[in-house]
């Protein structure tokens, strides 16, 4: 399957897929989704759990024939309008940005939280996927918002990708994940 990235504004990436889901005959297609990540939010001396898009204004779509769902896309007259006035992008994804998006996103396409742990000095000493696999392009670590800053390339530009990560204190108490009292699991970590 190819990956196309559909760059569109900010908060309406809903509105894209839905649009897309309901005149696209699902033949056309694989999948339309957002990558979503969780993060924690720290209210009050608790951690919270959201889930919010990990790239803001981009939906992506998989397709094997692209003629046919392109040509369809166009027919639409709220997708033409939108790729007329260049508020919609359509741009091919390169193999390797899709590796890497798959290898932290998993199938769901949710980035999950990464577990890290740190030494006396408070140095990190520790991390869990899908942190890990982008050990070497960590910018910086913000412990008090709960989240590593990664620079990787994707789709000829550089990015600033910011992923939750949850440390001891956090798993020793009780997270709010989606207003439920919830115990978390701590990921394995391999040495």
């Amino acid at each position: 399957m190819q990956w196309y990235l559909l760059k569109t504004w900010v908060g309406r990436e809903a509105e894209l897929i839905k649009e897309i889901r309901r005149t696209v005959p699902p033949y056309m297609y694989g999948e339309c989704f957002v990558i979503r990540q969780e993060r924690i939010w720290r209210k009050q001396q608790r951690s919270v759990v959201h889930v919010e898009p990990l790239f803001p204004g981009c939906v992506f779509l998989t397709c094997r024939e692209t003629g046919q769902l392109f040509k369809r896309l166009e027919q639409i007259p709220s997708m033409a309008g939108l790729m007329a006035h260049g508020s919609l992008t359509v741009l091919p994804m390169m193999k390797e940005d899709v590796d890497f998006l798959t290898k932290i996103s998993g199938p769901d396409h949710m980035v999950r939280l990464s577990y890290v742990t740190k030494n006396e000095q408070g140095q990190i000493c520790n991390m869990s996927d899908p942190l890990k696999a982008c050990q070497g392009q960590i910018e910086r670590y913000q412990f008090k918002k709960r989240y590593a800053m990664v620079r990787h390339w994707l789709w000829g530009e550089e990015q600033a990708i910011v992923m939750g990560i949850i440390l001891k204190e956090d798993a020793e108490r009780k997270l709010l994940y989606e207003n439920m009292e919830v115990s978390v699991e701590i990921p394995e970590m391999i040495g």
